[in-house]
């Protein structure tokens, strides 16, 4: 394989004009651990959403609130914290210059003339993230595969010196890459409104209805007990929706890639379309949906 791999020398003034990406250098090892992480975590939503289906659907006793926390955050959270770091110990650069690549990593830099690289390959199966490797003329494929969230920009800066650059843009696992790229998350989106703030509107609807019910009035709990004891109960209601509203997410997020990806694949010309669709489903079904099942199952 022709590559150098050294220790990172000063910075080399030409590589400034050079297009550069952003990318995770993943050896194979590490790259099964993440996917392993990945799909440890999915299994567990799955697991748990099917309790919760269960429960509703045939009466069967749901998981206590504790055991419902613990295993989302055993089997779901640590592995995605996992997967995180992963992520953050693989960065590297990739400098684009017209006779080479050079990938720098933390502690090391590779040189790959661009003579030496046969063909690009995208990963078929997109974990943790879509990405690509090189084939050496050797035979060999690189030591590293490169995960890039955008492919299509660094496809086209390699057109020109590779030609089957073309035909890894056109690939589904990269078509449905970039599409993730494009659709940016707003900020309803993000973890901390989506599955913080919002549960706070179903909270509070439940615990006033709650504070009425059982004491009298808005306060009556605060008023017998005081104000640790009606904190407490607050908090068992957000944990309760924050949780649930997690569940009630992630099936739909689930549903909704399940479609995706075979649909990307069959159709690589329509992946922004699939993409936008998946995540309009998602926002719909979570920001309208549940708030509409909530005022049936509070009104009916």
């Amino acid at each position: 394989m022709h590559a150098a791999a050294e220790p990172v020398p000063p910075p080399n003034p030409g590589d400034d004009a050079a297009p550069r990406f952003q990318v995770h250098a993943w050896r194979p090892a590490l790259r099964l651990l993440a996917t392993a992480a990945q799909v440890l975590s999915a299994g567990n939503l799955l697991y748990l959403i099917t309790l919760s289906l269960l429960g509703i659907l045939e009466g069967l006793d749901p998981l206590s609130p504790l055991e419902l926390v613990l295993r989302l955050v055993g089997l779901t959270l640590v592995p995605r914290g996992l997967v995180w770091l992963l992520q953050r110990f693989t960065a590297a650069t990739l400098h684009v210059e017209p006779t080479r690549l050079v990938l720098q990593l933390r502690t090391v830099r590779f040189e790959l003339p661009l003579e030496s690289i046969t063909g690009l390959e995208p990963w078929r199966l997109p974990l943790p993230g879509s990405g690509v490797a090189l084939r050496m003329k050797s035979g060999r494929r690189f030591q590293y595969g490169l995960q890039v969230e955008a492919p299509a920009p660094l496809f086209a800066a390699l057109g020109s010196a590779l030609p089957t650059a073309g035909a890894a843009a056109a690939h589904p696992s990269s078509r449905l890459g970039q599409a993730r790229h494009d659709f940016r998350r707003r900020l309803w989106d993000k973890p901390a409104i989506k599955f913080g703030l919002f549960p706070l509107l179903p909270t509070v609807i439940m615990f006033r209805a709650h504070q009425y019910i059982t004491y009298g009035g808005p306060f009556g709990e605060y008023e017998v007990f005081g104000l640790g004891h009606y904190l407490r109960t607050f908090a068992g209601y957000w944990i309760g929706f924050a949780t649930g509203l997690l569940l009630y997410a992630s099936f739909w997020r689930i549903l909704a890639e399940a479609l995706a990806f075979p649909l990307t694949w069959l159709r690589p010309s329509r992946a922004g379309a699939v993409r936008q669709l998946a995540e309009w489903l998602c926002r719909l079904m979570y920001y309208v949906g549940f708030p509409a099942l909530l005022a049936w199952r509070f009104l009916g």
